[in-house]
């Protein structure tokens, strides 16, 4: 039984992250946000494309995490972070898997608070 929920979880994060990789193939994109919900909290991660180098070098990407209300809204007081002005990755989904990472660090701070 376990092996079928590794495998819909799989699955759903394959499909979830469909955007993220789009954005590395298209040139059109420049951001994707993903809304994702945790603890009954909803969390946008946004990853951006940058060409600190021009148009001719590769992209780098970045990401940003803001914790929004059911319409989407900015919460107040809720959780707003960002990479690094000086970290950028080279795949977009290597940005998105550090800002849920920075996600779940910042979740588990606010449940010990």
């Amino acid at each position: 039984m376990v092996d079928c929920f590794d495998r819909i979880a799989v699955q759903m994060t394959e499909i979830a992250l469909e955007p993220v990789r789009l954005l590395g193939q298209s040139a059109a994109l420049v951001a994707v946000t993903l809304r994702t919900p945790s603890g009954g909290r909803r969390y946008n991660i946004t990853v951006s494309k940058l060409l600190p180098a021009g148009e001719r070098a590769a992209p780098v990407y970045s990401w940003s995490i803001a914790e929004v209300t059911t319409r989407g809204a900015a919460a107040p007081g809720g959780i707003q972070a960002a990479s690094a002005d000086h970290i950028h990755y080279g795949d977009p989904e290597d940005a998105y898997w550090a800002a849920a990472d920075a996600l779940a660090s910042a979740t588990r701070s606010l449940a010990r608070s």
